[in-house]
């Protein structure tokens, strides 16, 4: 697993998720979605490159195998606190915000944990899917 930061963390979901035509994310579109600037856009891709995580080609942004994986663990450590959250009686849209604010920082491998404990949930509060 690498070490990312937040912003990092939102880049990689956007990149993923991003929904426009047939063409991937572009540097452009990022800023507007972050609602940042392009030059500081561009440091956040070029960190998330250098780690493996993304690649660039003739400005078009796309997950590589490794920013996959780490995005599945994200979602997975996302999804599982939502759960945990939810159950603890914090409302699910709640939950979300809050976990958004640290979930990047949780071990892939103690959310599993947390997930065995909840008894494996395989979907979160909104109803999408956990992959442990």
């Amino acid at each position: 697993m690498k070490t990312i930061t937040k912003k990092e963390r939102d880049c990689l979901i956007m990149i993923k998720e991003f929904k426009n035509s047939v063409f991937p994310v572009r540097l452009k579109d990022l800023s507007g979605m972050m609602n940042i600037k392009p030059p500081s856009v561009l440091e956040i891709l070029n960190r998330l490159e250098e780690k493996g995580l993304i690649k660039k080609d003739r400005g078009m942004i796309a997950l590589t195998i490794d920013g996959e994986e780490e995005y599945k663990r994200i979602v997975t450590v996302h999804r599982t606190l939502e759960v945990l959250y939810s159950r603890s009686g914090i409302d699910a849209d709640e939950a979300c915000k809050k976990i958004g604010n640290f979930d990047f920082l949780v071990d892939y491998d103690d959310a599993k944990k947390i997930s065995n404990a909840l008894g494996n949930p395989k979907k979160c509060p909104h109803g999408k899917e956990i992959q442990v």
